[in-house]
């Protein structure tokens, strides 16, 4: 009994620990200027979005935003400075979904579906729309609509993004689709499904850089980012994509050494991979939602639904 009653105590002890953790975290974050979805403030945010709960760590979080912002009103452009490069020093405006303003875009849209009406998480979400269509490229000339990033004070060319849920069109194009929809706008939406459509034409190596199966930057968050288009959109040709990256996906299962014959490529490196986000866990996430047929409500995870 009294070993029942030590592990009931614990549990009941658990969310003020993690709590406060997490808000402690949050505010080392922001004092560090740090908003990254996967390392930083962002994520402890979209956290007590989802939780319901303690709607003033969004409005700490929604004030870090705007105060931290580059902001050229004229334009109605804001962008977020952040660390590009850390053993070079380069600093910049990143517009992935893992690191960079697409994932501002999607954070600011669920702040507004969350019922907190702001007037500068409006103006936040319209800039940061603002200054990723700003960077919007001659998909002809360069490979891909946008860049990675957009460094500061560097002679660094402009060069394609890859085709992954981390960076690359995919990210930003979900983005502008999110906003597009939140702000009834019928232009961002059109043009997120243009970029989409595009990329479904992208398949060899040296148009999409793809070398394995992970979900970050590997053929199963790719499927997975077509699935959940095709699934608001019911558009074919996102259907066709998903089961095209479905079979490339399969297609990388070769290692004989492998887990279920997949390894990860890391810094020139084949490793083995169990993890969620680059791992196998991932792929057999996706594979056992594909086969069920199933909503892929769990993609929210990833900032997709």
């Amino acid at each position: 009994m009294r070993e029942n009653n030590f592990i009931d105590m614990d549990v009941n002890n658990i969310q003020p620990a993690l709590d406060k953790y997490l808000v402690s975290k949050m505010r080392q974050d922001i004092q560090q200027k740090n908003y990254d979805f996967m390392h930083g403030a962002l994520g402890v945010g979209l956290y007590y979005l989802k939780k319901g709960t303690n709607p003033e760590y969004i409005t700490e979080l929604i004030d870090f935003l705007y105060n931290t912002a580059d902001k050229d009103f004229d334009s109605q452009i804001f962008r977020w400075e952040s660390i590009i490069d850390f053993e070079k020093n380069h600093n910049g405006y990143n517009l992935s979904l893992c690191h960079g303003i697409s994932s501002i875009i999607i954070f600011l849209v669920r702040v507004i579906k969350n019922g907190i009406f702001d007037e500068k998480v409006t103006e936040m979400l319209i800039g940061a729309v603002n200054y990723i269509l700003s960077n919007e490229k001659d998909f002809s000339q360069l490979g891909s609509y946008f860049p990675n990033y957009i460094l500061i004070n560097s002679n660094e060319t402009v060069s394609k993004s890859r085709m992954a849920w981390c960076y690359g069109d995919l990210g930003n194009a979900i983005a502008l689709w999110k906003a597009g929809k939140i702000l009834e706008n019928k232009k961002l939406e059109e043009k997120a499904n243009e970029i989409f459509f595009q990329s479904t034409r992208r398949r060899y190596f040296h148009e999409t850089l793809v070398n394995d199966a992970g979900a970050c930057h590997g053929s199963v968050g790719i499927a997975m980012i077509f699935r959940r288009i095709y699934l608001e959109t019911n558009r074919n040709e996102f259907k066709e994509a998903t089961e095209y990256w479905i079979n490339r996906t399969l297609n990388f299962s070769h290692f004989e050494d492998g887990l279920a014959g997949y390894k990860i490529l890391e810094k020139d490196k084949w490793i083995h991979d169990y993890s969620l986000l680059t791992g196998i866990s991932g792929i057999g996430l996706l594979l056992l939602s594909y086969l069920k047929n199933g909503k892929q409500t769990w993609d929210e995870l990833f900032l997709l639904s």
